[in-house]
């Protein structure tokens, strides 16, 4: 293998971003067992928007929580360019959950007491000592106030959660994601929480940030109008990848998908370091 290359039949090629092979995830719960991946191959290339369907509990949020390193394989590999991803330690799961993925939730996951400006800014808090955190502050403010801006939020940016809609609450979740500059964006069901309208605004940032950014979106989903306008859509079915009904550059599946029951609580992007 080449530095950024892989090989082909053809020859070589690009290194994907990401990349799965053999994914399998079985969760155990007293004497129950549940099969969710059996087996999931996926390449990602660089400045994709790529969408992930299927039927609930089919494995859409798993496989995505892998990848990102939320969750550990049970077998398989995951490889961040050239470099193997799965099974690392903890702290640097942490550093790329922090630095390198970005993560928006259909339930957002903003801390209530902060405001929007303290949300965005969290990721820079996160990643910093207590020594180290005065002489960033100044810096996280003023891109927090930057991205505000930029999701249409400044005037909100001393609001509280509960004072603001659900789509605000969103497009402060999408800053939150964005503060420390990721290559990856995983967006579990970003409009799963919305109605129509909010729902479009949140899909136009996600275009704007892979086509204007560069940045590389990877989408869980039953919306399948938003779906059929991003890059590629891949469905899951009986915790694999199905092949045969994959679409490529905006193509429409043929019928709409029931919405996942399955929301997994989000964990921790590195160490609890915000003030009491």
């Amino acid at each position: 293998m080449q530095t950024g290359y892989i090989e082909t039949e053809s020859g070589t090629a690009p290194t994907p971003i990401l990349r799965a092979e053999g994914l399998r995830k079985t969760y155990r719960r007293n004497a129950i067992t549940t099969e969710v991946l059996r087996g999931v191959d996926l390449t990602v290339p660089a400045g994709e928007f790529l969408s992930i369907v299927g039927a609930s509990g089919s494995g859409k949020s798993t496989l995505m929580h892998l990848l990102g390193s939320l969750d550990s394989v049970d077998e398989g590999t995951i490889w961040l360019e050239n470099r193997r991803i799965d099974g690392l330690p903890s702290r640097e799961r942490d550093k790329l959950r922090n630095g390198t993925f970005g993560f928006i939730f259909q339930f957002y996951h903003l801390l209530p007491e902060f405001t929007a400006l303290e949300n965005v800014m969290s990721p820079e808090l996160v990643a910093s000592t207590i020594w180290q955190w005065p002489f960033r502050r100044g810096a996280a403010k003023r891109r927090a106030e930057e991205l505000l801006e930029r999701v249409g939020l400044s005037h909100r940016k001393h609001h509280r959660p509960c004072e603001m809609s659900g789509g605000e609450m969103q497009r402060t979740a999408i800053a939150r994601a964005i503060m420390t500059r990721p290559r990856v964006l995983f967006a579990d069901e970003p409009t799963g929480n919305l109605d129509e309208a909010a729902g479009s605004e949140i899909m136009s940032l996600l275009k704007d940030l892979n086509r204007t950014d560069g940045l590389t979106v990877l989408m869980v989903t039953h919306n399948m109008e938003m779906a059929a306008s991003t890059d590629r859509v891949i469905r899951l079915s009986a915790g694999r990848v199905d092949h045969g009904r994959q679409t490529p550059h905006g193509g429409h599946l043929p019928r709409p998908l029931d919405p996942s029951t399955l929301e997994m609580a989000i964990r921790g992007v590195g160490h609890d370091r915000f003030p009491g």
